[in-house]
């Protein structure tokens, strides 16, 4: 770190923490309300959802506009505008009057939220570097893990006892409280000599030097096809363990949490291999790791080995998204003495974009839900480790 930030690296890594836990709350506190807020906007279940779409669309195309403007004037106000912002949209939703509105303002939410994140990631990549960028970034990971798992029933609880509009208004708190914090007690990080201009050329330059990286880009297929294995998760496996596998809703929930559990342990685990061997070393492995998981899963896909098949190397791809998500990001910043935004914002939107492919090709795909299942995570594992392997060997930068 070339400077103390705040007034304790704890209370950085507090704040940014804080600020990371608002998009999952954003998509996960709601999920239990999806019901009720159709009912209560006499639309149908089906266009309510489309307020989960929009979010998601929200969060790939945000990115890449906050992101240079980020290089551009500084990480402080991108954070503080899209924190703000983050807030006023959450109070639109929370007082809409018809579905349609709620999906237009969810996107609002989600485009401003993803501003102030990608800031905050930049930001970090502005103290830090190597290995002890990689092991901040593991820090703040594991509220990653925290806020899915208490997100649902925090917002089961408040919809229940207050009404669901509730949930809104406590993510409205929560962006202006965060604005606020990050207001008073966050100065600038980016130097004048190290900013770019937001200019369109400038910017369009910026992202296509990061796709002309060879490295950067074998890390960002890392991080992007380990965004398709969990978006393929999370689309087919209830179906396939629910309907096909006959397992209960709350057996289902279990093993979701223990997936979201065992990303934790592994976040605290990364921070210390990173410690004794480095970031890339670690990756090395991990990305074997997940190789291994899909040539399992590709022998489940055909009833080899039992359910295990597929029950065990799918409970290990939620922590190895985490682990492999950290330590590709910081091998992508590495590589960047300026433009670390446009470097953030590429590797977020390339995320979801990837992810949303994965959940297209699982839609598309024929046959069975265990023969689909396994073969696509087959390929998006595969192709999510051969990436870490050739970014790490490539890298000239350590």
């Amino acid at each position: 770190m070339r400077f103390n930030p705040v007034t304790s690296e704890r209370s950085l890594l507090a704040l940014l923490a804080a600020i990371v836990m608002l998009p999952p709350f954003a998509i996960d506190a709601y999920l239990p309300a999806l019901g009720i807020i159709a009912q209560d906007l006499a639309a149908s279940e089906a266009l309510v959802q489309y307020s989960i779409g929009s979010f998601l669309l929200g969060t790939a195309l945000g990115p890449l506009f906050a992101g240079p403007l980020s290089d551009a004037i500084g990480r402080r106000p991108v954070l503080i505008a899209g924190l703000i912002a983050f807030a006023v949209f959450s109070v639109a939703c929370a007082l809409v009057a018809t579905a349609e509105m709620l999906v237009a303002f969810r996107f609002c939410q989600a485009l401003t939220g993803s501003a102030a994140l990608v800031a905050g990631r930049a930001l970090l990549s502005d103290l830090y570097s190597g290995d002890e960028l990689s092991q901040k970034q593991s820090i703040i990971m594991v509220v990653m893990v925290i806020a899915p798992m208490i997100a649902p029933l925090l917002g089961g609880w408040v919809s229940s006892g207050f009404g669901w509009r509730y949930i809104f208004w406590g993510l409205a708190v929560g962006g202006f409280v965060a604005g606020a914090a990050t207001l008073l007690r966050l100065p600038e990080t980016l130097a004048n000599e190290r900013r770019n201009p937001m200019e369109l050329g400038q910017v369009l330059r910026g992202y296509l030097g990061i796709a002309q990286n060879p490295v950067a880009m074998m890390y960002l297929m890392a991080i992007s096809c380990m965004s398709g294995v969990f978006f393929v998760y999370v689309a087919a496996t209830p179906f396939l363990y629910i309907e096909t596998y006959g397992m209960s809703v709350q057996g289902y929930a279990w093993i979701f949490t223990a997936g979201a559990f065992l990303a934790g342990v592994a976040n605290f685990a990364n921070f210390f291999a990173v410690k004794w061997v480095g970031y890339r070393m670690t990756l090395l492995w991990q990305g074997m790791m997940v190789m291994a998981c899909g040539v399992v899963l590709f022998c489940g896909a055909f009833g080899l080995f039992g359910r295990w098949a597929i029950y065990g190397p799918g409970l290990l791809m939620m922590p190895l998204l985490h682990v492999v998500g950290s330590n590709a990001l910081t091998g992508v910043m590495d590589q960047y003495e300026t433009r670390k935004g446009t470097a953030s914002a590429f590797a977020m939107s390339a995320r979801f974009a990837v992810g949303m492919i994965a959940v297209g090709i699982v839609g598309h795909f024929q046959g069975s839900d265990e023969t689909r299942y396994g073969l696509i995570l087959f390929v998006f594992a595969a192709l999510a480790g051969i990436s870490a392997q050739m970014a790490v060997r490539w890298d000239k930068s350590r």
